[in-house]
């Protein structure tokens, strides 16, 4: 019985090591997004990023991708914020939706940006999704290739 209860303290022990050392490595591997990668990008002060949620390609005005932010202010205090923030850094509001759930669209130069804004409750803040892409492309198929959808299984495969 002793033997068996050495056994299983053991097990719980390498168990737990195993744990956190693999959690600090995927916090220290420096794949995780970081707020500098969104270059002059205007956020409200105290705005914190959900890295675990953000998929970011690049680093400053030529970044792509959706970031999740956790903001400081109610839904609509930030929506005031980007609505006036971003058109002062040279972007257009090409579209917006007010509510619970809000919506903003900008564009500037080849980039358009989709911020969605819902508020988190009536003691916290709110928060929010950018994504940032190119509008157009002049490299890649040309226009007209069109997509080819194969289904699952191979060329032929019969579908239920």
């Amino acid at each position: 019985m002793k033997y068996l209860l050495m056994l299983l303290a053991a097990a719980l022990l390498s168990a737990c090591g195993t744990m956190s050392s693999s959690e600090t490595n995927a916090d220290n591997n420096g794949q995780r997004p970081t707020m500098e990668q969104l270059g002059r990008m205007p956020l409200p002060v105290g705005t914190k990023l959900r890295t675990s949620e953000s998929l970011i390609f690049g680093i400053g005005e030529g970044w792509l991708g959706r970031a999740v932010f956790e903001l400081p202010n109610d839904a609509n205090s930030s929506y005031n914020f980007f609505a006036e923030q971003l058109p002062r850094q040279g972007w257009t509001m090409i579209a917006s939706v007010r509510g619970k759930k809000s919506l903003l669209v900008f564009t500037r130069a080849d980039r358009a940006a989709t911020i969605e804004i819902d508020d988190s409750g009536m003691f916290s803040g709110a928060w929010a999704s950018m994504t940032v892409s190119p509008v157009g492309s002049t490299g890649g198929a040309p226009s007209g290739a069109g997509v080819v959808v194969q289904p699952l299984g191979g060329v032929g495969a019969r579908r239920p």
